[in-house]
């Protein structure tokens, strides 16, 4: 199958199966750390490195050479050798200019005393070159090149010297890290063509309802378009995960069996469900799970949304069982799936970042009990963190923590966020 579980992870599933019972409600921080816990890195691949944006290496990439790997010119000018320079002020000095090196030109030149060559930006520069000089700061008449109020100590010498930027073994990217358009820019540029990464995680994920209709179904009265279904399938790819099967179910123990069943045959890291958790009559998948073999490492949380939701292990398979409302579900993903996709992919940080800042708007609740996550929208203003709830159809780019015991939170507030991107001015 697709990874191993630790043997701490492996140890909580006995601990587990045989408290299943109790079902105690657990906080989110403990629900996400059992998470993790049961996360492992996936197998290695090697991919094309023009394909391994946002992949995350197999192990720390450092330099195969150095970056530069040769002493090169930062200007097209001209390079001049040792010997004549008079550091005066308003002296003026003149170099015979016996060759010309363009970008590419591998040969091995060498500069003498009073002589200069035509170079290139990126040019390899000639031995005993002390300096290049931007052809805007030089005047050339046939080839005598004058250089006027020339002074060799405090002028730069436009010269990027070998290994300036990178040394060869340099650590270029820790493991844990994804790689960005930078690193990638860096990699070519020390000779990778190719890199190991850990594979995307493989998932699954089925939407249960016998009132689902897919967007191209007519819809009836008593029947809805599932919002689930496409909303998954953006933020599966918006994680780095890989959707291998989707499908809706209704409402029928041995139907869920079935597709449950078929998934795992079929294989896959990851497979979620949403809808049918909960008490009602037709929330059957804890029921359905636990028939299957599974084995449930939690069932209820203590937030809102998101108090009937599972977390267990099929087989090799992560398994999450979603409550059925879509704004549930994204938020959900956010704070559970999302950080088990990356981990799966050695990610060093997969839980959501989290930030301190300030209520503009009074938030409400209708009543005291589990803490909750209210979807914001979060800003920056004159250095400041700013966020207020996010409206029905508004963009919510954070979730704002609300302590159980509240039912009110005033403007001007420090509040706790947990944010959909990281903001590095938060941290």
């Amino acid at each position: 199958m697709t990874y191993m579980l630790c043997r701490s992870a492996c140890e909580k599933i006995e601990i587990n199966s045989m408290k299943n019972t109790n079902e105690q409600p657990i906080e989110l921080q403990t629900a996400q750390d059992l998470i993790l816990d049961f996360c492992s890195d996936l197998e290695v691949e090697q991919v094309p490195l023009a394909e391994s944006l946002g992949r995350y290496p197999a192990s720390e990439l450092v330099a195969l050479s150095a970056l530069p790997g040769y002493d090169q010119s930062l200007r097209d000018g001209y390079a001049i050798g040792t010997g004549g320079l008079v550091a005066a002020q308003h002296s003026i000095h003149s170099f015979q200019i016996v060759d010309e090196v363009a970008a590419g030109d591998t040969r091995k030149l060498v500069l003498g005393a009073g002589s200069a060559i035509r170079i290139m930006t990126g040019g390899l520069i000639p031995a005993n070159c002390t300096a290049v000089i931007p052809e805007e700061n030089c005047e050339v008449t046939g080839s005598t090149l004058v250089v006027p109020h020339f002074f060799p100590e405090p002028v730069k010498t436009f010269i990027h010297p070998r290994g300036s930027e990178l040394a060869e073994g340099q650590v270029i990217v820790p493991k844990g890290v994804s790689l960005s358009p930078e690193h990638l820019i860096v990699l070519a540029g020390v000779g990778y063509h190719t890199v190991q990464v850990i594979r995307v995680p493989k998932i699954r994920f089925f939407c249960t309802g016998s009132e689902l209709v897919s967007g191209t179904v007519a819809k009836t009265a008593g029947k809805k378009f599932s919002a689930n279904s496409p909303l998954l399938q953006g933020l599966i790819k918006r994680a780095g995960g890989r959707i291998t099967t989707s499908q809706t179910v209704e409402d029928d123990q041995e139907a869920v069996a079935t597709v449950i069943s078929e998934m795992l045959q079929a294989g896959c890291d990851i497979l979620i469900s949403t809808g049918g958790m909960g008490p009602g009559k037709f929330d059957l998948i804890e029921e359905t799970f636990c028939r299957l073999g599974g084995k449930v490492i939690y069932s209820s949380l203590l937030l809102r949304p998101g108090k009937s939701t599972l977390f267990g292990i099929l087989g090799n398979t992560l398994f999450f069982g979603m409550p059925g409302p879509p704004p549930a579900v994204h938020l959900l993903f956010n704070e559970l799936i999302r950080p088990a996709i990356l981990a799966l992919q050695g990610a060093k940080r997969s839980i959501p970042q989290k930030c301190k800042a300030r209520l503009i708007e009074d938030l409400f609740f209708p009543k005291r009990g589990l803490a909750r996550l209210k979807s914001g929208v979060f800003h920056l203003k004159d250095a400041n963190c700013l966020v207020r709830q996010a409206k029905r159809t508004e963009t919510a780019n954070c979730y704002i923590y609300c302590p159980a015991p509240q039912r009110k939170m005033r403007k001007g507030e420090m509040v706790t966020v947990h944010l959909l991107e990281p903001a590095s001015l938060c941290t």
